[in-house]
């Protein structure tokens, strides 16, 4: 029996509850609604609610080629991951301090200092991601990875309805929780729960790997992604899919901001639109699963690209509806259709690159893929200055024809699926 398959029991349960943990994170502080929240309650302008994505996302990604080279001549990656993980931590426990001591007297200064650690925050998790995917696709093997990240999302979204409920009572004015205290109090739970998910997955049992490339410089990766570009048709067909379709993002962070401001919903809403984004999740989880066991992944990677222009369509459907507590709770659509879409694409995505990407240069498809898509995740900073200039509606228009075209691209990938299922395990 070969190291994968003895630990492959350990491992993928790690993976799993590592999955739930940040699900539960994710749904907690999310961009676009808990933490879009908190910086308008700081007096903070749409340009900086749209970074609040940018920056989040973009952190994750766009490191990742800038350490892939470094990260090809590691024969164990966990230990990168672990080191990243202790200033996360920190990052997030200052964030905590920073909202209780600051929130009530000086919300300006607060502003800066969480604008400051969530930068951290989000930019040493990238660092850190590069390692995270190469180390799964040590461990889990290519016939489970759908399923893997399958789990994970279900795991995960589960768990993202337990946060909606805490985000409800802690936002809830009957609750007699005030800012900075009901924020501050969010914040805690989300420290609780990253410290616990990162020092999990340090736990994986990593197998050692054998280097056998010379070490390469950065720019040397980069003349390496250049050619692989060039001569890959499918590779380029995915970096071109997921690039529009992360543009598509453009209007993500201000839906529950519109259902606040047009349709007067209250803000403790956030935590049903949170609930229906996971509960769609769930219930889409075992049948995309499914298919993608089946060697279906390319039926949910259209899916996740569907519901892409789907979202901002339904928004503008809304635009010529009027106002009242019904109606924000029927916006709930949009979340709905999102939490499927995204369920999708966090299967499909990831498993079509893994199963691409060749073993040995596996680092420099992740970074390379992960750190274009970083420069997409600041688009949203340009919905912030359209919504301002243009108003919402323009703005949903712009984000329906880009995803439409994502969409477009994502048929063509399609037929190339033999291409990447199938591709050696390491």
């Amino acid at each position: 029996m070969s190291f994968i398959e003895k630990n492959l029991g350990f491992n993928y349960t790690v993976g799993l509850v590592n999955g739930a943990i940040f699900g539960f994170v994710d749904a907690l502080i999310a961009p676009s609604l808990t933490l879009a929240l908190f910086v308008t309650e700081l007096g903070g302008s749409s340009f900086l609610v749209g970074l609040l994505a940018a920056i989040y996302n973009g952190g994750w990604f766009l490191p990742q080629f800038l350490v892939s080279h470094r990260i090809q001549q590691l024969d164990l990656k966990v230990p990168l991951y672990r080191r990243a993980a202790y200033v996360r931590i920190v990052c997030w426990f200052l964030i905590c301090v920073a909202t209780f001591a600051l929130g009530e007297n000086n919300p300006t200064l607060l502003l800066l200092l969480f604008f400051g650690l969530f930068v951290i925050y989000s930019f040493t998790a990238g660092f850190a991601g590069n390692a995270f995917m190469t180390v799964v696709a040590k461990i889990i093997p290519v016939q489970t990875r759908g399923s893997f990240f399958a789990w994970r999302e279900f795991t995960g979204t589960g768990m993202g309805l337990f946060a909606g409920y805490l985000i409800a009572v802690a936002l809830s004015p009957e609750r007699g929780l005030v800012f900075p205290t009901n924020f501050g109090l969010l914040f805690v739970a989300a420290l609780g729960a990253i410290g616990a998910g990162l020092l999990l997955f340090c736990q994986v049992r990593e197998p050692r790997e054998e280097i056998t490339r010379e070490s390469v410089s950065l720019l040397e990766q980069f003349r390496a992604a250049r050619v692989i570009v060039r001569e890959n048709h499918t590779f380029r067909r995915y970096l071109a899919t997921r690039f529009i379709l992360a543009a598509g993002d453009l209007a993500t962070p201000f839906y529950a901001i519109y259902a606040i401001n047009r349709l007067g919903a209250p803000a403790s809403i956030v935590g049903l639109y949170i609930g229906l984004t996971t509960l769609a999740a769930l219930v889409s989880t075992p049948l995309l699963s499914h298919l993608s066991d089946r060697r279906k992944l390319n039926w949910v990677l259209v899916t996740a690209a569907a519901a892409t222009p789907i979202i901002p369509l339904v928004a503008l459907v809304f635009t010529l509806s009027g106002a009242g507590d019904s109606v924000a709770v029927a916006f709930g659509l949009v979340f709905i259709v999102y939490g499927v879409g995204r369920t999708a694409a966090n299967i499909a995505f990831p498993t079509y690159l893994l199963n691409l990407a060749p073993p040995e240069t596996r680092p420099l498809y992740i970074g390379f893929t992960n750190t274009l898509l970083g420069i997409a995740t600041f688009i949203p900073i340009i919905g912030g200055i359209v919504l301002d200039l243009f108003g919402f509606t323009l703005l949903f228009v712009i984000t329906f024809l880009m995803s439409a075209i994502g969409f477009w691209l994502a048929l063509g990938l399609r037929h190339a699926e033999h291409q990447a299922i199938g591709t050696p395990t390491p």
